[in-house]
């Protein structure tokens, strides 16, 4: 089968690219008294040296002379995110106020505990909220730019956090918590190997002999410890908690905190997490892909709906577990209703404006 050709572009970045270079070339030997043969036979054996002389010198002229204008750059961007902000103003309101929310607590919890000892599971659990909190803050950013698709991608981050917070929580076990500390090990053997393996073509200097030995002793001692199969499953830490499996998996991590019912939103963010057709289908009408719309910011609000709703519903099954370790006895139901009235007004807003529209 034959392929097709090419398509070329005159002037992708520098306009007149070949009538400048002649231009400069005739000046250059306007004045020598020289025929053209002897022109062309000097001329001939230099020409890609020359070439190549032209096209650092467009190239340094074009960086030196642009135009870009940073202030005007960034007065744009905001803009751009004061207009979908304000187009959208009933749902980002208690959408934003909800993870501000979350962000006032985390700070109060983290100002606490310090002072207070903790165990093993609290402790991770307490990072974990914080990883989970800050992904949603990177959510809301990313929406108020209208990048739908990288909110979808932050959220599986959010959400994988999320769900190993719960289980641990579900658990209750800081020997379980601690070896998820430790099969963190993994990924250092993994990274360890992958860059010996390759720093030599990265042109990186070799780690030292100290760091080899210190992450293969640690990583003998977990398997002598939980064996040798301890860091070959990327759930290898919990292992062993599921009756008639043998390796545990995210998903019956999911099914056993009953958080399963996100999967099919997961699965959908996992379509933008990695190479593939499906990807693109977020950016196509009838059964074709607009090309001008990768490059476009969403401004409906039904394309905002989806990563909204699912951030807070997995914050608030979050901070069930959250309040319960941390509010004041007296103060446990006050908290849970404020954050439920928040929740619920965002679920509101999206129904209001749908009937509206």
């Amino acid at each position: 089968m034959g392929r097709y050709k090419s398509v070329e572009i005159k002037g992708l970045f520098f306009d007149s690219f070949e009538k400048l270079f002649e231009t400069s070339l005739i000046n250059s030997i306007k004045g020598l008294d020289l025929s053209e043969n002897d022109i062309i036979d000097r001329l001939t054996p230099h020409y890609q040296d020359l070439i190549l002389m032209y096209q650092e010198a467009i190239s340094s002229v074009y960086l030196k002379g642009n135009k870009f204008n940073l202030n005007q750059f960034l007065e744009v961007h905001f803009q751009n995110q004061t207009s979908i902000a304000t187009t959208n103003k009933s749902s980002f309101v208690p959408f934003l106020l909800y993870i501000n929310t979350c962000i006032i607590a985390y700070r109060k919890i983290i100002e606490k505990i310090h002072k207070k000892r903790i165990d093993s599971t609290l402790k991770t659990n307490v990072a974990l909220y914080g990883v989970v909190i800050r992904k949603a803050e990177q959510i809301a950013d990313l929406l108020l730019s209208g990048h739908i698709d990288a909110a979808m991608i932050i959220w599986r981050s959010l959400y994988e956090n999320a769900i190993i917070l719960l289980f641990l929580a579900y658990e209750n076990d800081p020997n379980l918590a601690e070896k998820f500390q430790r099969h963190s090990m993994k990924n250092a053997k993994n990274k360890l190997a992958s860059f010996n393996k390759h720093y030599k073509a990265l042109n990186f200097k070799p780690l030292s002999k100290s760091v080899n030995k210190k992450i293969k002793e640690e990583t003998d001692n977990l398997e002598r410890e939980f064996g040798r199969k301890f860091l070959d499953n990327d759930y290898g830490w919990a292992d062993g908690l599921f009756e008639g499996k043998q390796k545990a998996t995210f998903r019956e991590i999911e099914i056993r905190i009953e958080m399963s019912r996100f999967r099919p939103y997961y699965l959908l963010c996992c379509e933008q997490m990695h190479s593939s057709f499906n990807s693109l289908l977020f950016f196509s009408e009838r059964n074709r892909i607009v090309l001008p719309k990768l490059l476009q910011q969403s401004m409906k609000l039904s394309h905002f709906v989806d990563p909204m709703q699912f951030t807070l519903s997995v914050l608030h099954e979050v901070n069930q577990y959250v309040l319960y370790e941390f509010s004041n006895s007296k103060e446990y139901e006050a908290n849970c209703l404020l954050l439920k009235k928040i929740f619920e007004q965002q679920q509101t807003s999206f129904s209001q404006t749908k009937r509206s529209l």
